[in-house]
């Protein structure tokens, strides 16, 4: 799962032309452009889109149906920290070149080969993606992702919620309205 939502951010940062504003709290670029952000686990992924303007739209998609959430919980859960593992990973790989930097930190599995975890934050630019997956204890229930993409542009966002599978097209249609971008 965490390689597959990270191969989803660094496709669709190829996509994004905005400006970035902020990752965890700090600063990174000049304010502008969307951000997208997504909370996934075994059971439930929630899709968060806040605009240049500060408004948030969200939609949850759980055990084969999708819906639409309302504008203050939308709103609270995008103001809530990011999930953190229990442990800062350490950094096991970073490039960093004018106008550019990624930075990867991981931990290996268990003995059990179980509870590998990984971040991965790329930016330094006009876009900036944080990924941040934790594959918990044995089985996939308990396994969880966090991608953060900040400075989408309205193309990219309308991308997005197109390639999201989980959201039914009801939903998404009702997204892109409360967006503006239908």
């Amino acid at each position: 799962m965490r390689w597959l939502m990270a191969a989803a951010a660094l496709a669709l940062v190829a996509a994004c032309d905005g400006s970035n504003v902020s990752v965890d709290g700090v600063d990174v670029g000049e304010p502008g452009g969307y951000t997208i952000e997504i909370r996934a686990s075994e059971a439930e992924q929630t899709y968060l889109i806040t605009t240049p303007e500060g408004q948030t739209v969200g939609a949850r998609a759980a055990e084969g149906a999708s819906a639409l959430m309302d504008q203050p919980r939308a709103q609270a859960l995008a103001a809530e920290p990011p999930p953190r593992s229990s442990e800062e990973v350490p950094e096991v790989m970073s490039l960093r070149v004018p106008g550019f930097e990624m930075t990867i930190g991981g931990t290996g599995d268990d003995v059990n080969g179980e509870n590998g975890q990984v971040a991965m934050r790329i930016g330094g630019g006009r876009q900036n993606i944080v990924v941040n997956a934790d594959e918990g204890g044995p089985g996939e229930a308990d396994d969880r992702a966090y991608v953060r993409i900040t400075g989408a542009d309205a193309d990219a966002v309308r991308e997005f919620i197109a390639e999201a599978d989980e959201i039914s097209p009801s939903v998404q249609a009702q997204m892109l309205a409360e967006l503006g971008l239908e």
